[in-house]
């Protein structure tokens, strides 16, 4: 048997309290709907697929923290919505 820890809000342990289930049950069924679903995993997805293949070809400055080894490092992803958008 595995052992899993997360953190979950109390808010939703409240409402979770409602329905008679435990925490566990919900786990398990949910890994199990998820599992027989047949559904691709996550690293599969076409998001993953983009993460860090895309480049920005001009640098905006203001976004700019540092320089590591002659490479600029950005925020950008703390910042998505401002760039992108």
């Amino acid at each position: 048997m595995t052992r899993l820890t997360i953190e979950i809000p109390d808010e939703l342990i409240s409402q979770l309290e409602l329905t008679g289930y435990s925490v566990q049950d919900v786990v398990v069924r949910a890994i199990e709907c998820y599992v027989q679903a047949d559904l691709p995993i996550i690293t599969e997805s076409r998001t993953w697929q983009l993460c860090g293949s895309l480049k920005v070809s001009e640098e905006a400055h203001e976004y700019v923290v540092g320089e590591q080894q002659g490479k600029m490092i950005t925020n950008y992803a703390e910042k998505v919505d401002d760039v992108l958008y």
